[in-house]
């Protein structure tokens, strides 16, 4: 293993790591404020002045450093498939940090679900494409992208429980993958000077988007359901990306011949079982059953 492939694993793990410590942190602050502070950014507010939350939020941070070095160091390809570890490291953590039990059948469906993500980020990692995308292009996806957010918060607000987090976990990582598309954009303006982003709109959607899928994620993990935030969250945040980046940015997939076409086809219905499983069968905190 040459110097940079070693780099790029090694913090490729720290960021899945780090994800996962502050996933496990923020929930455990996040299910102990009330109901009512639910979908409000009020919620965020409440959090700030929670030590340990804050802590989950620097851990987040850090992990977004050491994906971005990871990503400096390595391929999307290397890169995307081991940051999908961070939903196993959330259970491992959760259970060790806050002593919450999850059945045999949770870590199976757990690590379906990552081996699916992984699966699939392989075998759609896009390539070509341009940083920003046109104006017609946004306006067109952004009504499906509204309709699928509210959606899911309306479906939310009718349930509780792990679907509860399963739809609000949903909603935010269509707003963290539609962050994503954004943040090139962004990062493409900077490369004309530090404050050539005024006057372009992308910066403060993705302001708007980032905020949004915070308060969303905080709020899936208040209902004290950790994998099925996560897992809902971990699957359409990707799944966002890559349509984001072939209809927005012109990206381009290869898959060549069936096998591969059915490598995808079993990554999508991996990651589709894998939510809907834990969705179900997850046990809140100390309830688990023996043996878990």
């Amino acid at each position: 293993m040459d110097a940079e492939l070693g780099a790029s694993v090694a913090c490729a793990s720290g960021a899945a790591f780090s994800y996962a410590l502050s996933n496990v942190l923020q929930q455990h602050e996040a299910e102990q404020l009330p109901e009512q502070d639910t979908l409000r950014l009020g919620l965020l507010a409440r959090l700030a002045r929670r030590p340990r939350w804050v802590v989950g939020m620097a851990a987040d941070v850090g992990g977004y450093v050491f994906e971005a070095l990871a990503l400096g160091f390595g391929t999307l390809v290397l890169v995307e498939p081991i940051l999908s570890t961070a939903l196993l490291l959330s259970l491992l953590l959760g259970r060790i940090i806050t002593g919450r039990q999850i059945s045999r059948e949770g870590w199976i469906a757990a690590t379906v679900l990552a081996a699916g993500v992984a699966l699939f980020l392989y075998e759609t990692s896009p390539a070509g494409g341009v940083a920003v995308a046109s104006h017609r292009a946004w306006l067109v996806a952004a009504p499906p992208l509204a309709v699928v957010v509210i959606a899911c918060v309306a479906a939310a607000r009718r349930t509780t429980g792990a679907h509860r987090a399963a739809y609000l976990g949903a909603a935010a990582g269509t707003l963290f993958g539609v962050s994503a598309v954004l943040t090139k954009a962004f990062v493409d303006y900077l490369g004309g000077g530090v404050f050539n982003w005024v006057g372009h709109w992308e910066p403060y959607a993705l302001a708007v988007s980032s905020i949004g899928g915070l308060v969303l994620a905080q709020s899936a993990f208040q209902t004290g359901e950790l994998a099925a935030a996560v897992s809902a969250e971990q699957v359409l945040q990707p799944l966002v990306g890559v349509v984001l980046g072939v209809g927005l940015l012109q990206e381009h997939i290869t898959l060549t011949g069936p096998v591969a076409h059915l490598m995808l086809g079993i990554a999508l219905a991996a990651m589709v079982w894998g939510v809907l499983a834990l969705a179900r069968i997850e046990h809140p905190r100390g309830q688990g059953p023996a043996g878990a």
